[in-house]
């Protein structure tokens, strides 16, 4: 018998019409495929007042075959949404589907944003006020969603009172959060371990010039305390905005007008969403300007307490541990040069990542540099 070919998860005539059955004159040519995977999806439709009673004529759909997954991700927007109900979309119907061949996907039709762009584009072009006041904007909307604690989500029965999101899983305390962290890391052979000691935890890593971290169970509990709702994934590409009239009637002014991209929230100690700018500068968000601004601006967010400097060491020695026994890998060995270009270092835990001191910034990262370092990285490992 052969294979059956696997094909990317797009939108059908028949998931339309189950989604939007009021839509008689709906049609698969209305539906702009915007991204997609074997397992993913994500479309538009732009401009049709009558796909269904109450909704605005532009939506998003987003298409996965996980169970539940996706009714998570929807549910924690749903919250955020509660809190900055002019910043996140919203989510209009939660759901599941069967394609034309019978698979079973889930679904979700949240409104799309209309008129508005990726912070990333237009980040380089502004002035360090303008770019100052967009970051604090940002930071407001984070300071609201901290109001949601995991000490007052008792009600939400998806969260069951515990630590994680739909992204990572979910755990009963930090001690397990921790533990998922660093089995998740250990990608082709062990490199850190999380072990139990008198009165708390120890994280040791294999190799021998990187520090052991304890934390008590004193530690733990006040982490925990401090389990906020977090969007975990707020870099540029991830924020939009829109243009607006400039204070001083010239030039192009921006506003900062959605928040997008949900599918990493959850309820976490705010140390690791702290600590994750840390370990994705150089992956997935490539403008130092801006990381540097967002963790001087959100530093007075994070707790004044020594167990969160531990955690966030403890971070930094799983996420170092891993790195160095896949020096071999694409994105590992792209952040290292990109890092060593930026000529950055860290020396204080809670500043994270700055600049090398007397050395000259240099340029700022264009999609050229990226290509070019990208091919710099295959040709050094023998791809091309």
């Amino acid at each position: 018998m052969g294979l059956v070919e696997r094909r990317d998860l797009v939108p059908d005539e028949k998931i339309l019409s189950e989604i939007f059955p009021a839509a008689v004159e709906l049609r698969l040519a209305s539906c702009q495929v915007m991204s997609k995977t074997f397992d993913t999806c994500t479309s538009s439709i732009r401009d049709d007042p009558t796909l269904h009673p109450g909704y605005p004529p532009d939506v998003i759909i987003r298409l996965e075959t996980s169970r539940a997954r996706l009714a998570a991700v929807a549910a924690l927007q749903h919250l955020a949404h509660a809190q900055l109900s002019d910043l996140v979309p919203r989510v209009l119907h939660v759901g599941s589907a069967t394609t034309t061949d019978a698979r079973q996907v889930e679904y979700t039709v949240s409104t799309y944003c209309t008129g508005k762009v990726p912070l990333e584009g237009v980040w380089n072009t502004l002035d360090k006020t303008h770019q100052l006041e967009l970051v604090d904007s940002v930071v407001h909307a984070m300071e609201k969603l901290q109001t949601l604690s995991i000490n007052n989500m008792g009600h939400l029965q998806l969260l069951s009172n515990s630590i994680g999101g739909p992204r990572f899983g979910y755990f009963r305390d930090v001690k397990h959060f921790l533990d998922g962290i660093t089995q998740a890391s250990n990608h082709t052979s062990t490199t850190c371990k999380l072990l139990d000691i008198e009165g708390g935890v120890a994280l040791e890593s294999i190799y021998d010039d990187t520090d052991r971290v304890e934390l008590s169970h004193a530690d733990l509990q006040d982490l925990r305390h401090h389990t906020v709702l977090c969007h975990n994934d707020l870099e540029p590409r991830n924020i939009l905005v829109k243009t607006i009239s400039s204070p001083e009637g010239k030039g192009k002014y921006y506003q900062v007008a959605s928040l997008i991209d949900w599918e990493m929230s959850g309820f976490y100690p705010f140390t690791y969403k702290f600590s994750l700018n840390d370990t994705v500068l150089g992956s997935s968000n490539l403008s130092f300007s801006w990381y540097a601004l967002f963790k001087e601006r959100t530093s007075f967010l994070l707790p004044r307490g020594e167990c969160h400097t531990k955690f966030i060491r403890a971070l930094r020695v799983i996420d170092g541990s891993s790195k160095r026994a896949m020096m071999r890998n694409v994105g590992v060995l792209f952040q290292t040069k990109w890092i060593k270009r930026e000529q950055i270092e860290t020396q204080d835990l809670r500043q994270g990542w700055a600049r090398k001191h007397g050395t000259k910034a240099p340029e700022s990262f264009t999609e050229d540099d990226r290509e070019c370092l990208e091919q710099e990285v295959l040709s050094e490992l023998g791809y091309c």
